[in-house]
């Protein structure tokens, strides 16, 4: 419909995706393609900054330049719009730089929605803590990640953290789902309580309709709140839905989190997986890990391709994008057919598809699991064709989910 709103995410990760289906994710951010993907019949956008992986600075020059190539198409939109900034609803990221810097180039805006509820996932918000399976968020191992852990899962506490006190606790408005959004002041921070799919619902409907009176909202929010806004339910692909696999594929793991690491062990232990593990401490000749991949594909194994587990401490993001390069550069030098990728962790994810595919956008075909994003190329790949990737977010899923995933491809392939 000419007048539903067009909903512009910018993501600060690429699997931020990970509840919808059917829409277009660019993976750069050329004049031609923003105004592309702004006339694309579906009602969102997504922009993959990858923002998570960067420092500061970067960021904001990121975000800075994006903003002003995409104001004047945003003028020309014949359609409202929104401004979504899809962050971690584990609380990881670059709260409330993105924000600021949204708002200053694309502003005015009316309040700020901080709304990190992901119910899929587990992550809902009661009372303004932010939980993780019904326990406070900061008692999980996300809370003590390197660069952005926190000491509360209070998200006006939170705030006041993340800002060194420029953002008061007490300055910060708790809202549930129906409350009205009505006398919320420009530039005030609101944090809505979620738990279920349909309070998600209801906000996004709420945010919507706020349109109409002149008050456009900022949102920060993690992908469930997605749903609310486009109307568009969270539904996984059937297995009727999912696109043909002729050929066998591959698991890149490069995500470095306790629970990606217990994913790792489980699917190593099926008899039709190998492990081939990668290090960048300990120098290695990609084309020895490419002939390694080969052989195991000419066997009718699945290789995984995964970073040294030992690694962990001290990895920068600049060491983890020089790793997700390697291992995609490792991929790319094998001989076609390759049936599917399975990318585990968000930077390893966008490597692959930006730097060693070379995509400037993809499609999203839909949900292979609750959360995992199925995407293909837009346009088929010179080599490889349609080729099926997922991308697996590293916080996602219980010890059983990375072999479930691939065991859904592989059945898919049969």
């Amino acid at each position: 419909m000419a007048s539903s709103p067009k909903i512009i995410v910018f993501d600060d990760d690429p699997t931020g995706s990970q509840t919808l289906r059917g829409c277009p994710l660019l993976l750069e951010f050329s004049t031609a393609s923003l105004q592309a993907g702004l006339t694309d019949p579906s009602p969102l956008l997504f922009l993959l900054t990858n923002s998570r992986a960067l420092e500061l600075e970067q960021v904001r020059q990121q975000l800075t330049a994006l903003c002003q190539r995409l104001k004047p198409l945003l003028a020309q939109l014949e359609r409202p719009w929104l401004v979504v900034s899809r962050g971690d609803s584990t609380l990881r990221g670059h709260t409330p730089l993105e924000l600021e810097v949204i708002r200053s180039e694309l502003g005015p805006f009316a309040a700020n929605l901080l709304v990190p509820a992901f119910p899929q996932g587990g992550r809902t918000t009661s009372a303004g803590v932010h939980l993780l399976d019904g326990k406070p968020l900061h008692h999980s191992a996300f809370a003590l990640d390197r660069r952005f852990g926190y000491p509360s899962s209070d998200l006006p506490q939170w705030l006041e953290h993340k800002t060194a006190g420029a953002i008061p606790a007490d300055s910060v408005t708790r809202l549930k789902p129906a409350d009205s959004l009505a006398e919320l002041k420009m530039g005030q921070w609101a944090v809505l309580d979620a738990s279920s799919p349909n309070d998600l619902d209801v906000i996004g409907e709420q945010v919507i309709a706020e349109l109409a009176f002149g008050r456009k909202h900022l949102c920060q929010s993690a992908a469930s709140l997605l749903n609310g806004l486009s109307g568009m339910p969270s539904v996984p692909l059937k297995p009727t839905e999912l696109p043909s696999i002729a050929a066998p594929g591959l698991v890149l793991v490069g995500s470095h989190v306790p629970l990606t690491d217990a994913q790792l062990v489980d699917l190593l232990e099926q008899p039709g997986c190998c492990g081939v593990e990668f290090s960048l401490d300990e120098p290695q000749e990609l084309s020895a890990l490419t002939a390694q991949l080969q052989q195991l594909l000419n066997t009718g194994v699945t290789p995984v391709l995964f970073s040294s587990r030992g690694e962990r401490p001290g990895y920068s993001p600049a060491k983890q994008r020089e790793l997700a390069l390697q291992m995609a550069q490792v991929v790319m030098a094998l001989e076609p057919p390759l049936g599917y990728v399975i990318a585990k962790g968000g930077t390893t994810s966008l490597t692959f598809l930006q730097q060693g595919l070379q995509l400037q956008q993809v499609r999203l075909v839909g949900q292979l699991l609750p959360g995992l994003s199925l995407v293909q190329p837009s346009v088929s790949h010179p080599r490889f064709g349609r080729l099926a990737v997922v991308t697996f977010p590293g916080n996602l899923g219980e010890a059983s989910t990375l072999r479930r995933c691939w065991q859904l491809l592989e059945a898919a392939r049969r």
